[in-house]
């Protein structure tokens, strides 16, 4: 994954993270979680890969 696909994902993170915040729906919020979780996970594992190539 290059610099710019990284800088994508991380502020999609961040969008996620404030639309968690405002939500009021429990039910849209757990869906919003999920998907901070996995886009975590997608962006740790890429973080690790690119320092093992390093």
């Amino acid at each position: 994954m290059n610099h710019i696909e990284m800088a994508l994902l991380k502020k999609e993170l961040q969008r996620l993270k404030e639309d968690y915040q405002k939500c009021g729906d429990e039910l849209l919020k757990e869906y919003i979680m999920e998907d901070i979780v996995l886009l975590e996970q997608v962006i740790n594992m890429s973080e690790s890969e690119s320092e093992a190539t390093v």
